[in-house]
């Protein structure tokens, strides 16, 4: 009977550990919203709160782009030129307005977001760039996700630029920027706490059943 009972007892510790352990593997990895009014600008940036910015092209405010000091290219810290569509075919960035801010601590996995839309009556071009990586971005709008492969720190940066001219006003809207961090470390550490509590266990009956 005696045997039973501690069998009954660790069957119990067992399923409940199970259940425990089962959480901290489902529990969601929850997005965290950005604070766009701590990123830097240049340009014309306006308006912009904490969960939306509005960059404009073809104002008086934009700033030259073809790198160089004070080009958009030199604020965003990638290479000059690499903001021309399409040189090739003489399609060249003139004039354009940027934010930009540093992710620290990224991990493999992390997901950066945002809703974005494009209004424009030129042929004028939106983009992202993370560290020296320039992604255009197409003229609908709707979401952008960029999953981090690997771990460290990040330069991103949103911008809008006037395609071989500098008139027809653009605007290329931000919102609902966030940081959807992996989920993999809730994993580790229900697995941790399953195998801990059931090693325990085993040593205590075991114990008890020596004695």
């Amino acid at each position: 009977m005696l045997i039973s009972l501690k069998h009954s007892i660790l069957n119990t510790g067992t399923v409940s550990l199970l259940s425990l352990s089962s959480l901290a593997l489902a529990n969601p990895s929850y997005a965290v919203s950005i604070d766009l009014t701590s990123w830097n600008k240049i340009g014309d940036v306006n308006p912009i709160t904490s969960d939306q910015a509005t960059l404009n092209s073809g104002t008086l405010n934009t700033v030259a782009t073809g790198g160089g000091a004070g080009s958009l290219e030199e604020f965003l810290g990638v290479s000059a030129g690499s903001l021309d569509p399409d040189p090739d075919n003489f399609v060249f960035s003139t004039f354009g307005s940027a934010i930009k801010t540093t992710f620290a601590g990224i991990q493999a996995g992390d997901v950066f977001n945002f809703e974005w839309s494009f209004s424009t009556s030129d042929p004028d071009s939106a983009f992202v760039t993370i560290n020296n990586l320039v992604i255009p971005l197409a003229a609908s709008g709707k979401v952008f996700k960029y999953p981090f492969t690997k771990a460290g720190n990040y330069s991103v940066g949103i911008g809008i630029v006037d395609v071989n001219d500098a008139i027809g006003g653009s605007q290329f809207t931000v919102s609902n920027a966030n940081l959807k961090p992996v989920p993999e470390p809730l994993t580790i550490l229900g697995s941790l706490t399953a195998l801990s509590f059931g090693v325990a266990m085993r040593s205590r009956f075991g114990k008890k059943n020596s004695v």
